[in-house]
C-alpha cells in the first residue's frame, strides 16, 4: 500500500490518475456553473483609485484645520503629527496602486481560467 505523500505525489506528477466519484463530479460541476460568482471577489467591489482619493481628502483637510485653529493646538506638535500622517498617506498611496496593477494581473488570470473552462464545460 503507497503512503499518503507517495499518492500525492503521483497524482501531482501525473503517474496516476485520480478517480473521482459521481458525487465529486456533480460537485465539480456545480463549482463550474458558480465559477463567474467568484468573479466578485477577484474584481473586487470598490473602487482603489476614488478611495485613494477620498482618504486624501481627509488628510488634507485635516492638516488644514489643525493647523488653522492656532491655540487649539501646539503648532510644534501638530507639524509633526501631520508629517506622519502625510507618510502613513504616501504607503497608503503607494499600496494602493500596488494591489490595483495586482488586481488587473488576477483579473486576467482569472478570465484566463475561465476561458480554459469553458472549452469543455458549461461555465456560469
Amino acid at each position: 500500500m503507497k503512503s499518503n505523500l507517495t499518492y500525492i505525489l503521483e497524482t501531482l506528477n501525473g503517474d496516476e490518475q485520480v478517480k473521482l466519484s459521481k458525487e465529486e463530479k456533480r460537485a465539480f460541476m456545480e463549482a463550474v456553473k458558480n465559477f463567474s460568482a467568484m468573479g466578485e471577489s477577484v474584481y473586487g467591489k470598490g473602487n482603489l483609485q476614488e478611495l485613494t482619493e477620498r482618504v486624501r481628502d481627509i488628510v488634507e483637510k485635516a492638516q488644514s484645520i489643525a493647523l488653522q485653529d492656532e491655540g487649539w493646538f501646539d503648532k510644534l506638535t501638530v507639524n509633526r503629527h501631520m508629517k506622519g500622517l502625510n507618510e502613513s498617506y504616501k504607503v497608503f498611496e503607494s499600496t494602493a496602486k500596488e494591489m490595483s496593477q495586482l488586481q488587473q494581473r488576477l483579473s486576467a488570470a482569472y478570465e484566463d481560467i475561465a476561458e480554459g473552462l469553458r472549452k469543455y464545460y458549461d461555465v456560469g
